[in-house]
């Protein structure tokens, strides 16, 4: 169960309407928001003034705040410049990579970028940018004087303190003539003033320039992109310088490179190795492909004249089939002899096919063609005798040829070590020419670039304007803002007040920090009703409302009120005693309080008034000071009878203090003062003894040891814990009976607040009946 937090009395003297007693219990570690907010809404008044206190100043400052222009010109990267001639830049144009954008945005926040700008603007005019005056702070005297006193002080110490109390040394004075100086000053405090930002997955970047003067910033704005833009042009004419510079001092080196190692070295070595070339390649080479052709088409002539030769060998001649396919080189006579031997075999076919193989008609034509056929064979005989002839002829002639072929082959072995070195060395001329024509090339272009002019790889879209209106600073919010801190502090300042409060606030507290069972709370009763009931007794069962209630149930709770139940020989007697620990916390009002309330429901009740130094029982009777009492009767100057007293309108028997003696303690120590208690004892039914309090002087811890009960009173929201707890302990340790105690002068509705959680239900109330 969470413990209630606990709050003071609206109209407690002396405290903070609003504070709320730290809670007490099983709950004191946890943190209810609902009672937070209520205590703060309690202390309402205070953190809203302290809020106005706060805040007004800081609204003053605020409104007298210097307002600030902003001007911004945009720039955008572009990798694609329109060229007038499609020359090749020395310097290659920005790429789109992901470290472009950031990279640019370094150079627009560089110191020299920020210097150029403050030169070409000479910002060292203008008033908010005027150099400060060093004049002497107001404790710059004495802090100098105390520096002074340290340094003597340290010297007479210790090393190993002097080392810890040594003043650290003042900085060195700043190096450099005065004029460097003031524009290092001027350029740092421009780029405070300075903002780049680059655009979101874009190649914009945006250029702000912030200053009390809106002419200023816009001119601020378009200094430092114009003061890029020639930072970049700057850059490419200063590569294309020094390209052309380098290109002109390796002109000579590449011409007499080439001289050493040009073409006329590659033909003199030609010339002395006797490596003459030819249409394609060297002679030698050329011979070689020359013969290896003509030896490849005699290695085919050789093989065909064979294959000729083969098949005339195998041709018989009175067969005429066995001449079909047979390649007779183109022999006009045997083609004729070939075309007559097929006509007569055609003759002879168709004879025999008429006539028969025995008939007449076939003699001639066969004599003839017998005849043809030894004609035809003689022939072939002459063509295969030519094609061996042939054959001979051209396998001498492939001997012939791959002989010379082996002794060129064998030349060219030789000249191979040769070939190789002149490959290279033409290579080598190659390059030597190809390097001086480059470089003369790559010079005119370099010359003709600085002939034109240079464009940066950015441009601008965006041109700085003079703004209408002021940017900053934001003075609704910063009031905004200021509204928020003050109340924070104020609210601060509340929490802090709740958490240093030291009273007792509800019954839980009472059992927590006291150690004692809440035996009553008793409200506050006002000095406006006391007077308004002038002729109502406020300590009367009928008047007093809340108060009557509440003593009536302090009477209950504490067994005082005799009941229908009790048996015959239960009676009064009992000795109550009722103290607290320090003054004003109106416990002689309770003791009085209680005493009518007692002698109402019939109890006999006397109310001794054991405060010599501060009666003030008659007061509260509203009588007269008696003219003897306690003191007197101790004294054995007066008797029993003599000093007690009957309010007739309340029926309560009063003892008085009585005169004033030097040593009370004394008197209350005595053994007059136990046998008068024993006496009263047998005589009424409750004894109410009203004494000091324990803290400021001995007398109740004297009797609290003769009282049969002991009544605590702590005021409400008034009284430390610390307090109380050192009063009863003070109690307890002489033997006191402390029965419970007694919360007083309670504010009842911040009670019920605190106590339950809300305030008791308007309507109303009860009132106690007179009992008869």
């Amino acid at each position: 169960m969470d413990a209630p937090e606990h709050r003071l009395p609206s109209g407690t003297s002396g405290l903070a309407a609003g504070f709320v007693a730290p809670p007490v219990g099983t709950g004191a570690d946890k943190v209810d928001v609902s009672r937070l907010v209520q205590m703060l809404w309690r202390q309402k008044w205070l953190i809203l003034g302290l809020t106005a206190v706060l805040w007004l100043p800081a609204v003053l400052l605020i409104n007298g705040m210097t307002p600030l222009y902003s001007s911004s010109t945009v720039v955008v990267i572009d990798p694609h410049p329109n060229r007038v001639i499609n020359i090749p830049s020395v310097s290659e144009p920005m790429g789109i990579y992901l470290d472009t954008v950031n990279t640019e945005v370094e150079i627009l926040r560089s110191r020299d970028l920020a210097a150029r700008v403050v030169e070409a603007l000479n910002l060292g005019q203008e008033p908010e940018y005027a150099a400060p005056t060093n004049k002497p702070g107001l404790f710059s005297p004495l802090m100098e004087e105390g520096r002074t006193l340290l340094t003597d002080v340290t010297a007479m110490l210790p090393e190993s303190l002097a080392v810890l109390l040594t003043p650290p040394p003042r900085p060195a004075a700043p190096t450099g003539n005065a004029q460097d100086r003031e524009a290092d000053r001027l350029t740092e405090a421009f780029q405070k003033n300075l903002r780049i930002s680059p655009g979101v997955q874009s190649r914009a970047i945006r250029i702000t320039v912030e200053a009390k003067d809106p002419q200023l910033a816009a001119r601020a704005a378009t200094a430092v992109a114009d003061a890029y833009l020639a930072i970049q042009v700057e850059a490419k004419r200063k590569a294309t310088q020094n390209a052309s510079e380098w290109l002109q001092s390796r002109l000579d080196e590449l011409r007499q490179d080439m001289t050493t190692t040009g073409r006329a070295a590659v033909e003199a070595m030609r010339s002395e190795t006797g490596m003459v070339k030819g249409r394609d390649a060297p002679l030698v080479n050329e011979e070689m492909s020359a013969l290896n052709g003509q030896l490849a088409e005699a290695r085919t002539a050789h093989a065909n004249a064979q294959a000729r030769l083969r098949q005339l060998q195998s041709v018989r001649p009175g067969n005429p089939e066995s001449l079909t396919g047979a390649d007779i080189g183109g022999d006009p006579l045997i083609t004729t002899l070939r075309q007559r031997q097929a006509a007569l075999n055609a003759q002879l076919a168709e004879l025999r096919a008429q006539y028969g193989d025995r008939h007449p008609a076939l003699n001639r034509p066969t004599a003839e063609l017998r005849e043809l056929n030894a004609t035809l064979a003689t022939e072939v005989d002459r063509v295969v005798r030519s094609l061996r002839g042939e054959v001979e002829q051209q396998v001498a002639k492939i001997q012939d040829l791959s002989r010379r072929l082996e002794g060129l082959r064998a030349e060219s072995f030789d000249t191979l070590q040769a070939d190789v070195r002149l490959r290279d060395l033409q290579r080598q001329a190659d390059a030597s020419d190809d390097n001086y024509r480059r470089a003369v090339t790559r010079l005119k272009e370099t010359q003709v670039l600085q002939a034109l002019e240079m464009t940066p790889d950015v441009r601008i879209v965006s041109a700085a304007a003079v703004p209408g209106g002021p940017v900053g600073p934001g003075k609704a919010v910063l009031a905004g803002l200021a509204a928020v801190v003050c109340g924070a502090i104020a609210t601060g300042v509340a929490l802090v007040r709740t958490m240093r409060q030291r009273g007792v606030y509800s019954s839980h507290q009472v059992e927590a920090l006291l150690g004692l069972p809440a035996v009553g709370i008793v409200p506050l009763l006002g000095r406006a009703k006391r007077s308004a009931r002038a002729d109502d007794d406020p300590y009367s069962n009928t008047g007093g409302g809340d108060f009557a209630e509440a003593v009536w149930r302090l009477c209950a709770r504490l067994h005082l009120v005799r009941t229908g139940a009790e048996p015959a020989s239960v009676k009064g007697g009992e000795v109550v005693m009722l103290t607290s620990s320090v003054s004003g916390e109106g416990k002689t009002t309770l003791a009085v309080a209680l005493s009518a309330f007692l002698a109402d429901t019939g109890r006999r009740v006397v109310i001794v008034d054991c405060d010599t130094r501060r009666p003030a029982v008659h007061r509260l009777l509203g009588g007269v000071r008696p003219p003897k009492g306690l003191t007197d009767l101790l004294e054995g100057d007066a008797t029993l009878d003599q000093v007690l007293h009957i309010d007739d309108r309340r029926r309560v028997s009063v003892i008085a203090a009585g005169r004033p003696v030097d040593r009370p303690q004394i008197l209350l120590g005595s053994k007059a003062m136990l046998s008068l208690l024993v006496e009263l004892a047998e005589r009424y039914d409750v004894v109410v003894l009203d004494t000091p309090p324990v803290l400021s002087v001995s007398d109740a811890l004297i009797l609290a040891p003769l009282a049969d009960r002991v009544l605590y009173v702590v005021r409400w929201a008034r009284t430390a814990s610390s307090l109380a707890s050192a009063g009863i302990k003070q109690v307890r340790q002489v033997g006191g009976r402390i029965g419970g105690a007694v919360l007083s002068m309670v504010n009842a509705r911040e009670h019920a607040n605190l106590e339950y959680g809300a305030r008791p239900p308007s309507g109303r109330s009860y009132r106690l009946r007179r009992i008869a």
